[in-house]
């Protein structure tokens, strides 16, 4: 699926992702479907997801987790979205109660390529990510990755632009926590390459001279 140029990333970026993201055995990731209303009769806010995957990328497993084991009316809600950015918080917690564990954020461009490698660089505890998510970093609660893909809507995948992947803990911080964040930008990587085209070896090689180390 190719979207024109100047479509939000919603529409441009998550609906090409959704388009690859049909019921994967290996993988457990969703069919696509339209989200839910963002507010109902139950005075929440954020849509309900699909079969309980939130943000695309985010498994019930995962929510539950970050919100200490038991993750109560879990939500998700776009807190950012135009051309160049997407930005989507896991909520739980009942009415007038909600509170984000979990934020995936998808930004293009160099300068949030630059904020994004700064802020990751300067995490605590941080230790080289793997190399398929580009120049990538792991940290506990924080998982980067920046990649290079190509332009939404291009005609030409040579067309590439800087992509940086977020994932956040905003609840519970541990090494569970932090495995799982890692496994929700894997699939949202792959689910890129396959609908936009990505090369991050190439964007190691821009950012770093080739010299940057990664883990397997």
């Amino acid at each position: 699926m190719r979207a024109p140029l100047l479509l939000p990333l919603t529409a441009a970026l998550a609906l090409t992702l959704a388009s690859c993201t049909s019921e994967d055995p290996a993988t457990g990731t969703p069919s696509a479907t339209e989200d839910a209303v963002v507010t109902s009769d139950d005075g929440l806010e954020g849509g309900a997801g699909v079969n309980g995957w939130l943000c695309q990328y985010v498994s019930p497993s995962a929510t539950a987790a970050a919100a200490g084991g038991t993750a109560e009316t879990p939500r998700e809600r776009i807190v950012q979205d135009d051309e160049d950015s997407w930005v989507c918080e896991v909520l739980t917690g009942g009415a007038g109660e909600q509170e984000p564990v979990i934020r995936l954020s998808i930004l293009l461009g160099e300068e949030a390529r630059e904020q994004a490698r700064q802020r990751a660089e300067g995490a605590d505890g941080v230790e080289p990510g793997p190399d398929y998510l580009g120049l990538s970093f792991v940290s506990p609660g924080l998982v980067t990755g920046l990649t290079s893909c190509t332009e939404p809507g291009a005609e030409n995948r040579s067309q590439q632009v800087p992509y940086s992947l977020v994932g956040e803990a905003l609840g519970v911080v541990d090494d569970e926590t932090t495995e799982d964040l890692r496994s929700a930008l894997t699939t949202a990587a792959r689910n890129l390459d396959q609908a936009v085209g990505c090369t991050p070896s190439q964007a190691i090689a821009d950012m770093d001279g080739g010299s940057a180390t990664t883990a397997p």
